[in-house]
């Protein structure tokens, strides 16, 4: 576990070092933020975005995407880019031991709690086998036993009987959207005598639509 200015510092400088490459439904791609992107970005979430000017914000620089593609449809599923690494917060402060990871994709959450020794061992739940076959081995070769990844939907998976883990953390949608916390509900039920935490992805920014839009 990382005190919050240690935390902070780790989650801006997390990077992914996955190549670019791609299959059927997968791509992982580099590509640029300028200036001018920067810029407006970052003023549009000083306005309303999800976190407030002083913690989301994006550098200029060059980072890498997780695409989903089909050859027409091409959809940016997530990014290490500095806004939303800076989302990964409470599980920089919060992993230790035995930890839990729901959603592999990039991979970028999995690096960050690596860093830390206090982490013993991390398994990832992934509910797409072609994320796995693009990515897979790479973070297998990387990290060695002190991984597991396993091909399943979280919201189905069984943990293992007598398994218990020190933290959980569930980042499983493409999008902040309310009907998320249904997902987040169950999951909460699901591990409440499996896990000593819990943390969402965007959990706090679904339930402030909530309150706005009911």
């Amino acid at each position: 576990m990382l005190d919050i200015k240690t935390a902070r510092k780790a989650c801006s400088e997390i990077k992914s070092d996955l190549t670019e490459c791609s299959n059927s439904l997968w791509a992982i791609e580099k590509f640029d933020v300028s200036k001018e992107d920067s810029k407006w970005f970052n003023l549009q979430e000083s306005i309303g975005g999800m976190q407030g000017s002083s913690v989301r914000q994006i550098d200029i620089g060059t980072y890498t995407r997780l695409v989903r593609t089909n050859g027409i449809f091409h959809k940016t599923i997530m990014s290490d880019t500095t806004a939303e690494t800076s989302d990964l917060l409470p599980l920089a402060c919060n992993a230790k031991g035995e930890v839990l990871i729901a959603g592999l994709g990039l991979g970028v959450a999995l690096d960050l709690v690596m860093q830390d020794k206090e982490v013993k061992h991390v398994t990832v739940i992934e509910i797409s086998k072609e994320i796995i076959d693009l990515v897979g081995d790479h973070f297998k070769n990387k990290y060695g036993d002190r991984l597991t990844i396993i091909n399943a939907d979280i919201l189905e998976w069984k943990a293992p009987k007598g398994v218990h883990y020190d933290y959980c953390w569930f980042d499983i949608w493409d999008d902040i959207c309310t009907d998320n916390l249904k997902d987040m509900t169950k999951l909460k039920r699901k591990y409440a005598k499996k896990a000593d935490r819990k943390g969402f992805w965007a959990e706090m920014e679904c339930l402030r639509a909530q309150r706005r839009w009911g």
